[in-house]
């Protein structure tokens, strides 16, 4: 008999970690706020209560963003999520599901949803892009189950509140896609915003954080609206903040004491083509010293694309695979550089070092280049009229 309760011991605690995997970990932030992390995720999602019902905001089952290059839906993940709910909130059903724009780290999973008869909450052209991997037979069959925010749309009961709010790209020019919501939660008085506060997170840049274009739309937005908000509430999962949100008086820092990444790239540009021909470890040094970060070389590179100063776009793209040569996306912006030069050859080899770094990287290559340079001669073409 002891030998039989050994066992039953042994096994209990392997049988109880087997079913919690079967479920995400949901922390409450209080006055019935929740979230929900992911294995496969880096970025969570925002659980709000209800009397009677429950509002899911984003399903980012999958971590990627505008460079995603497969769109599909992850509907394991989907049905993990509503078992997660189910679980948790006994008695109190998924009636709404929002999401602030199309990229997998907002939504990649929503035929579940459609087929439990949740609502989802979403924008005209953000749905133009996510039906694509939607079941045929869902959207036939669940077309009214979609709502689209023009302006601003409420959900609220006596318990919570959520305001949904809609903005575009020609409004607000960081926007990540064509339009994005917002989402403002009065009774806690927080906003959801997602990826649209993207705050710098390396070190300082010459002294000073760096102002993300970003984080100055979220804050005319706010402006705009006169919404105060106490937290901002990301994406990504908070390394810094015990509550996993944004105090709003670290915007508000950055944006009277940070420096826009404009301005460090205006500056930059200003190099001459002598200096980066015939000096460049002296610049490279320079680069180091500030702590200029890679990717803003890498954007100044894409900028004289469009300016059609290929040499100079050539010699930024080295510095900035001088400056990080561990990084794929270094190597393929080089690669790119000759591409657009018109030197193939050193653009392939350059290719194929991307992947001795990273097998996985899909981000760039031939393909997406050819289509990048397509776009730049109708710029080129239009900057000569």
């Amino acid at each position: 008999m002891k030998k039989y309760l050994l066992l039953i011991l042994v096994i209990l605690p392997y049988v109880l970690f087997s079913q919690s995997g079967d479920l995400n970990r949901i922390t409450d932030a209080g006055n019935g706020i929740y979230f929900m992390y992911y294995d496969s995720s880096n970025s969570k999602s925002t659980i709000v209560e209800f009397e009677d019902f429950i509002v899911l905001i984003e399903a980012p089952v999958k971590d990627e963003g505008g460079n995603a290059t497969e769109l599909k839906d992850h509907s394991a993940g989907g049905e993990k999520i509503l078992k997660t709910l189910k679980n948790h909130f006994p008695g109190k059903p998924l009636k709404y599901f929002l999401h602030s724009h199309w990229h997998p780290h907002s939504v990649s999973t929503i035929n579940p949803f459609l087929n439990s008869g949740v609502k989802v909450i979403s924008t005209e052209s953000n749905f133009n892009v996510i039906q694509k991997f939607i079941d045929t037979l869902s959207i036939a069959g669940y077309k009214n189950n979609f709502i689209f925010v023009n302006d601003s749309l409420g959900i609220s009961d006596t318990k919570n509140k959520i305001i949904a709010y809609r903005f575009t790209k020609k409004e607000y020019p960081n926007v990540p896609t064509d339009d994005y919501l917002f989402f403002y939660l009065p009774q806690q008085n927080m906003m959801h915003c997602a990826c649209m506060y993207n705050k710098w997170e390396g070190k300082p840049v010459d002294g000073k954080e760096i102002l993300t274009g970003r984080e100055e739309d979220l804050y005319r937005f706010l402006s705009a609206k006169n919404i105060k908000p106490e937290y901002l509430i990301r994406l990504s999962v908070e390394k810094n903040e015990s509550n996993d949100m944004q105090p709003v008086t670290a915007l508000e820092s950055v944006m009277t004491n940070g420096i826009k990444s404009s301005d460090i790239m205006k500056e930059l540009m200003k190099t001459d083509q002598k200096t980066l021909d015939e000096k460049p470890d002296e610049f490279l040094q320079s680069l180091i010293v500030k702590n200029i970060p890679p990717s803003i070389i890498n954007s100044i590179v894409y900028s004289l694309f469009r300016s059609k100063e290929l040499n100079k776009a050539l010699s930024f793209a080295r510095i900035q695979t001088l400056l990080n040569p561990s990084d794929p996306n270094a190597w393929d912006t080089y690669g790119e550089a000759y591409y657009i030069s018109g030197n193939n050859i050193i653009a392939e080899y350059y290719q194929k070092q991307t992947k001795k770094i990273s097998p996985e990287f899909t981000a760039g290559g031939v393909e997406v280049w050819q289509k990048d340079l397509e776009n730049y001669r109708k710029i080129w073409e239009e900057n000569n009229r």
